[in-house]
């Protein structure tokens, strides 16, 4: 249907290496949660999805629909043109999906990302930029946030904040990470 469907929401997954990037977009695109979620990952991440999911490479596209109605992507040239071929096949019918979720690598400042679905006409057309999620890793975040003006600007840019592995690391450093965080953000 060339119907308008309404802006397609999206989620900007963000948060320093080693904070559970991976984990959580693993959980999103294998659980069968009835949503169906396009992933774009940029491709220098640390760890990539990748390796365990994206096993039929297609040629040149990058595109997999997943078991549970997900869509799985990496971006080859830039995010601009990724989001604008998703748009594209979801207005033909090609692919059914609700909402994009991007990963930044984990040394990215979100901004530039974000200011994509502000800046480009094409992109604000088809987009609605609704959440940054910064993941902040309990037990290196401190250091992470003293030593890395990106990991700030995460934080800085973040909506919704959620800190990982708070199971391995001390309460009362957590809680001191939290108050840290509340006054930055």
């Amino acid at each position: 249907t060339n119907m308008d469907q309404g802006l397609i929401p999206a989620t900007i997954l963000t948060g320093f290496l080693g904070a559970g990037k991976t984990t959580l977009l693993k959980r999103v695109l294998s659980e069968s949660h009835g949503r169906k979620i396009a992933v774009i990952e940029n491709e220098f991440g640390e760890e990539n999805i990748d390796n365990e999911i994206l096993v039929a490479d297609t040629g040149n596209e990058q595109i997999l629909q997943l078991s549970n109605g997900c869509v799985c992507c990496t971006i080859r040239e830039d995010l601009r043109t990724t989001l604008s071929e998703l748009a594209q096949k979801r207005r033909k019918g090609e692919l059914q999906f609700d909402r994009v979720v991007i990963e930044t690598t984990g040394l990215a400042d979100p901004g530039p990302v974000a200011q994509t679905f502000f800046m480009d006409d094409e992109i604000a057309e088809s987009y609605l930029l609704d959440s940054i999620l910064t993941l902040v890793d309990a037990k290196h975040g401190d250091g992470q946030l003293d030593a890395r003006q990106e990991a700030r600007r995460q934080i800085g840019f973040a909506d919704q904040i959620f800190i990982s592995k708070t199971d391995i690391a001390d309460a009362s450093a957590v809680d001191a990470l939290i108050h840290r965080i509340k006054h930055m953000n």
